[in-house]
């Protein structure tokens, strides 16, 4: 068993570049139906799981930390080579899903815990709203509902990335817009990208900004943690949740991002390369903390259940929303996962279906969590009264 910081992460990294290597330089034929991301994802879990590395406090504090070090800098380079205006264009479609699949979910909610309230705990409203106190029993049975369901909706949509031309056969879609998008997405970083060959100052310029940029991100973001002066007793305590360092973090680092990529920083050499890299590590980094050995399924079996009931719902309004409205793939992916994941992996599953798609997952990760928080207020009272 793994318990160094350092022998974790060479193990990390080697794992990724493993998979890595197999899907983009040997190009084997299971990357055509399974993302590579897929497998991390697994396999940082399965990892976790088997005690091939121990969670203990050391390697746990390490992941927190450079997690939510690495992120505004991978949101800042994958964001410097696109053009925002770009990804305004995917506007309506994407907005309307959004708040559908937003809708879906709510009722889900409601429809579940009414089904299952004569099994549930009295203060069981609490983790379906994650309206918690630290160390409440309820804020476990969130933890389990969040780590299982959602990482499974996450890895589900992942996998479902390749059969983009099937989905859009049954929804009745016309990729040829979305298309259009994206190939000028490339076209407009490629037209800004310099010709000349990739040189040891290009990756010293991607290391010290992205760096750089990060620093002063966390920095802005620290000092926005408690914007109004909520206090713990106040209804509105949730919003801390959206307003805490780490949301404002990825907000800022987004803006930094956006400025960016309407000045010569966009033209820097191998930003989205880099970009990437973080990507897969913070994915790796966010599915080898999940170690299921520990979970007690037997108490929190009910709200497992309920969760992927959810799940169920919401997959099956999704479809009928596709089905009448002929929507893509990617329309129904990026609006899903960011209703349901947020910030940090409706990026992440965009950049499964196309980098330039990034953007726009990340807009709508935003979105998705401050929605998200209102949303949580809204069905907090509506369940009380129940």
């Amino acid at each position: 068993m793994i318990t160094n910081v350092y022998s974790y992460f060479s193990l990390l990294i080697l794992f990724i570049t493993g998979i890595l290597y197999c899907q983009k330089t040997l190009k084997l034929s299971i990357f055509k139906f399974i993302p590579g991301l897929t497998f991390i994802y697994f396999g940082g879990m399965i990892g976790a799981s088997l005690h091939i590395w121990k969670l203990n406090s050391e390697i746990s504090s390490f992941i927190g930390s450079l997690k939510y070090y690495l992120l505004p800098m991978m949101l800042f380079l994958l964001l410097l080579k696109n053009d925002i205006r770009d990804v305004f264009k995917l506007g309506p479609k994407l907005i309307g899903t959004f708040f559908a699949v937003t809708a879906s979910i709510l009722i889900g909610f409601i429809i579940v815990y009414v089904f299952f309230k004569h099994k549930l705990d009295p203060e069981a409203w609490q983790t379906f709203v994650v309206f918690l106190e630290d160390g409440s029993q309820a804020l476990t049975y969130a933890f389990l509902m969040d780590n299982i369901c959602a990482s499974f909706w996450l890895v589900l949509l992942i996998t479902f990335a390749p059969m983009r031309e099937k989905f859009n056969k049954f929804s009745g879609a016309n990729s040829k817009e979305i298309d259009k998008i994206i190939s000028r997405m490339h076209f407009n970083a490629a037209k800004n990208e310099d010709k000349r060959d990739y040189e040891f100052m290009d990756f010293m310029l991607t290391l010290g900004l992205g760096l750089g940029i990060a620093g002063i991100v966390l920095v802005i973001g620290k000092q926005l943690i408690n914007p109004g002066n909520l206090v713990d007793g106040s209804f509105l305590k949730p919003l801390r949740t959206f307003f805490s360092g780490s949301g404002w973090v990825v907000i800022v680092a987004t803006v930094f991002g956006l400025l960016g990529s309407m000045t010569p920083l966009k033209k820097i050499k191998g930003t989205d390369h880099v970009g990437n890299v973080l990507l897969y590590i913070v994915v790796g980094l966010i599915a080898t903390a999940t170690d299921f050995s520990t979970i007690s399924f037997e108490d929190a079996a009910i709200y497992i259940i309920g969760g992927f009931l959810i799940l169920l719902f919401h997959l099956i309004v999704l479809l009928i929303l596709a089905k009448i409205f002929k929507l893509d793939l990617y329309i129904c992916g990026i609006a899903s996962q960011a209703n349901i994941g947020g910030t940090v992996s409706a990026p992440i599953l965009a950049g499964t279906y196309d980098d330039a798609l990034i953007p726009a997952g990340l807009m709508m990760g935003i979105l998705g969590t401050a929605i998200g928080t209102i949303i949580g207020l809204l069905l907090a009272k509506i369940l009380i009264l129940l």
